[in-house]
């Protein structure tokens, strides 16, 4: 949680990544999802977005995106500090 927002850390293709934690769909926490590269599936109905600009790779109900009715998920800037990650929210 980094102020009022709950975020997603995660390492991915060999950098560490950023997200929102909440599936925008039905609220499914996106940590019990699974990760393959870029690619992040939703637990409860299994929407893929890639964590690297956030947008819908595909749509549980076989829709093509962007016309989907899921929504892309946020990301945030990272930096690796001194061992430290910061992240950038809004």
């Amino acid at each position: 949680m980094l102020g009022s927002r709950s975020v997603l850390l995660l390492h991915a293709e060999g950098a560490v990544r950023a997200t929102e934690a909440i599936c925008p769909h039905i609220g499914g926490l996106l940590a019990d999802g699974t990760l393959a590269g870029s690619r992040l599936t939703c637990p409860e109905h299994g929407a893929i977005f890639d964590v690297r600009n956030g947008k819908v790779v595909a749509d549980p109900f076989g829709v093509e995106p962007p016309e989907g009715a899921v929504e892309a998920i946020a990301t945030y800037p990272v930096r690796v500090v001194a061992e430290m990650i910061e992240v950038d929210v809004p």
